[in-house]
C-alpha cells in the first residue's frame, strides 16, 4: 500500500490565461499521469492558508471499494494522525 513520508518538491508550474497548468515530465513519468487521465480536485483552507490536491479518480475508486470491504488504508490514518495533532 501507498507509504506517506512526506511531499517532494519536483518541480513548479504557471496557470496559463486559459486556466491549464503544466505538470511537470518528472512528476508525469513517476506516478503514470497520461493524456486522457482523470482526476479529483480536492481543495480547502487551513490555519489561513489554501490549497489543493489532484487525485487520479481510479485512485479514489480503489480506495473507496476497499473501505466498503472494511479496509481503511494506511495513508488516511497517517492524515487523520496528522489531523489531530494540528487541533
Amino acid at each position: 500500500m501507498f507509504q506517506h513520508e512526506g511531499p517532494d518538491y519536483m518541480g513548479s508550474t504557471v496557470i496559463g490565461e486559459k486556466g491549464q497548468m503544466v505538470i511537470p515530465a518528472e512528476v508525469r513519468k513517476k506516478y503514470d499521469i497520461n493524456p486522457g487521465d482523470k482526476f479529483l480536485v480536492l481543495a480547502g483552507e487551513r490555519m489561513g492558508a489554501w490549497g489543493f490536491v489532484l487525485v487520479k479518480a481510479e485512485v479514489v475508486s480503489k480506495v473507496v471499494e476497499n473501505m466498503m470491504k472494511g479496509e481503511v488504508p494506511e495513508f488516511f490514518m497517517n492524515l487523520k494522525r496528522e489531523a489531530e495533532k494540528d487541533d
